[in-house]
């Protein structure tokens, strides 16, 4: 059984997750809305990249996070 300690660590983490990812997606959503009413430039793009980047890294500390969990 996991300690109070260990389960409170990994809601933190999740809650931190969370909320980076809802920030990185309303980025992401209003760089989608300007590349389809004035595309973007290219400071744009490197954002957009760099925010891609940064889910897939979020959706794979995720997944240790589960993966530790079952262990």
């Amino acid at each position: 059984m996991e300690s109070q300690t260990i389960v409170a660590s990994r809601s933190s983490k999740l809650r931190r997750i969370t909320q980076e990812m809802e920030a990185l997606f309303q980025r992401q959503i209003e760089l989608m809305k300007s590349e389809t009413f004035v595309g973007l430039t290219p400071v744009q793009r490197q954002e957009y990249e760099k925010i891609t980047e940064k889910i897939s890294s979020l959706f794979r500390e995720l997944a240790r996070l589960k993966v530790e969990k079952t262990h």
